[in-house]
């Protein structure tokens, strides 16, 4: 594993660069759409959970499945190493470690908190088997989106607030130990893997390096480190007799936490069971659709699909050139809270169709432009000024794209249905108070949805090559 002290230094210049390369590669997510948009998109991949619920969802495995593949093979093999080594968030919480914020750290597990890290997962697993999307926001390249995209809007990253206090006031990974779903999906895994740092021989059980484990991992004598190891060397770096190695099968001890067959872990199983049992009920109220009418982005999946496949990591939104884009708020429902919608008021959709290529889960698919059907185009007769008061006013016409408004004998506009696509420009143009022309979702419409009619669900064609 090198020369000592080398790989602690190796995995947090690591991690940091991690954080550093996902900020600045979301922040040139804007028109024109620059190539690191597909660099972000596969470091998304890396996350197992992204993965396994496109694959539900559609029903077959991506070209890129091996890519989180690899990521959960190392973690059988060596443990947490995306966390240790490639988690953004876990950059971002090395560098809060780093700079020594924070009060003084535990220096042992809190047994409540480990009683209830599995039934948390399994609860989350439970509300997103249910439908919802939720989960998926607490994922590392969902969470850290979704804050950015609140900073770069004016608005408070409330998450990433909560993500800083609680490493401040507990200590910097206590959202990697406890609350992170892949990070308890890859702890879960970790449990089993083959090799470890463990104490040998010499060891005098003076707890050197449970004191500088950064995941309370870390085991005195005779253990070795638990199913939390980010795998950083620590351990063995302050070792003060040389007694941490890194042992392979059959010299790495297996008296890991939770994993026999003991009362504890029994009650633990029970607990777990009854938070899936839990989420599941709690889905069914997660996982409605909006409460009242709402334009999606161009592509995206049928309501209850979208409202699943959604991770609200606002990269559709950053990215939208017209800022046309926007988070739904709470009244629209628990559901659909922090999901995107189409605002033609505050600006109309281009048909650029760049949250296709940005988004990361499915929930935006790439169908092809002559497929968008973002809704319909409804017009107010009673508050045109064409036809409720004769002036001369054409501007819905001039600026639609897909020439959807047609003029009668007299002169007043029509809607020609199926030319519209519903980016909008009718009514962000228009010049009454409100808008005399609304977009409107009607039933069975979306791009997606046109897409299915043609191609197939879920095996429709994208537009560029398969995602």
């Amino acid at each position: 594993m090198g020369k000592k002290g080398r790989l602690p230094r190796t995995q947090f210049r690591v991690a940091a660069l991690s954080f550093v390369v996902t900020v600045l590669l979301f922040w040139q997510l804007k028109y024109p759409l620059r190539d690191g948009s597909a660099v972000l998109v596969w470091l998304t991949r890396l996350d197992p959970l992204l993965w396994l619920g496109r694959a539900a969802r559609e029903g077959s495995f991506p070209s890129w499945s091996w890519l989180p593949l690899a990521v959960v093979l190392a973690t059988l093999l060596a443990g947490r190493v995306f966390c240790g080594w490639l988690c953004p968030v876990g950059g971002m919480l090395a560098i809060l470690e780093k700079a020594k914020l924070g009060f003084k750290r535990p220096a042992a597990r809190v047994p409540l908190l480990e009683a209830l890290r599995y039934p948390w997962l399994a609860l989350l697993l439970a509300l997103w088997l249910a439908g919802s999307g939720w989960p998926l926001l607490l994922t590392p390249y969902a969470l850290l989106g979704h804050e950015l995209a609140r900073i770069w809007s004016g608005r408070v990253p409330y998450l990433l607030l909560v993500l800083l206090a609680v490493g401040i006031i507990f200590f910097p990974r206590f959202w990697c130990v406890y609350l992170c779903p892949s990070g308890l999906f890859f702890s879960l895994l970790g449990a089993v893997r083959l090799w470890r740092f463990t104490a040998g021989g010499a060891c005098t059980g003076c707890g050197a390096c449970a004191k500088v484990c950064p995941s309370l991992s870390r085991e005195p004598c005779p253990g070795g480190s638990g199913s939390q190891c980010l795998v950083c060397g620590r351990c063995r770096e302050a070792c003060p007799v040389g007694a941490v190695s890194w042992a392979g099968p059959g010299g790495a001890p297996r008296e890991e936490y939770g994993l026999r067959g003991s009362p504890q872990t029994r009650r633990q199983f029970l607990a777990a069971a009854g938070a899936a049992v839990l989420g599941l009920a709690l889905g069914e109220l997660l996982a409605r659709p909006a409460a009242g009418e709402v334009l999606r982005p161009p592509g995206a999946l049928p309501e209850e699909e979208f409202l699943a496949a959604c991770a609200r990591c606002g990269r559709c939104i950053k990215v939208c050139p017209t800022g046309a884009l926007e988070p739904l708020p709470l009244a629209f429902g628990p559901a659909a809270f922090e999901t995107p919608r189409l605002v033609p008021r505050k600006g109309r959709c281009e048909l650029c169709l760049l949250c296709q290529e940005v988004c990361p889960t499915g929930a935006i698919a790439r169908v092809p432009l002559e497929e968008v059907k973002i809704g319909t185009a409804e017009l107010d007769r009673r508050r045109c000024l064409v036809w409720g008061e004769g002036v001369l006013c054409l501007l819905c016409a001039e600026q639609c794209p897909m020439g959807a408004i047609a003029l009668d004998g007299l002169g007043r506009p029509v809607v020609l249905v199926e030319r519209c696509v519903g980016c909008g420009a009718c009514e962000n143009g228009c010049p009454v108070e409100g808008a005399a022309i609304h977009v409107r979702r009607r039933a069975g419409e979306g791009a997606a949805a046109r897409g299915r009619q043609r191609y197939g669900w879920p095996r429709h064609r994208y537009r560029g090559g398969e995602r």
